[in-house]
């Protein structure tokens, strides 16, 4: 159970941080590296316990992140169309949710 709650929280921190990484980098470009320094900390911190499913589906998050900031500046109004575009099937986090939640559902077996 403590190895759960543990990962979960590890797991929460990786999902706020990338989430405020692709809301910021929707209109900027990053300024250095260091604005993905916390991601790739935290996915270090997951090696010591989590799966190597985890692990990949947070790099390719990271992966993610590095290519929005790197993408052009847009507006609201476009991430608004290609979220209605897309039919809320944007969600660059959600594969690296579910493995967690497959799991942390393993761990509570």
């Amino acid at each position: 159970m403590h190895e759960s709650v543990k990962r979960e929280t590890l797991y929460a921190e990786f999902i706020i941080e990338a989430s405020k990484c692709f809301a910021d980098a929707w209109s900027h470009h990053a300024e250095s590296p260091g604005v993905v320094a916390h991601l790739y900390s935290v996915v270090q911190r997951m090696r010591l316990t989590s799966s190597d499913e985890v692990i990949s589906v947070g790099e390719k998050v990271i992966h993610l992140v590095i290519e929005a900031y790197a993408a052009s500046d847009k507006t609201f109004d476009e991430l608004r169309e290609r979220v209605a575009a897309t039919e809320n099937q944007y969600d660059p986090l959600r594969e690296f949710s579910e493995v967690c939640r497959v799991e942390l559902l393993a761990l509570l077996r």
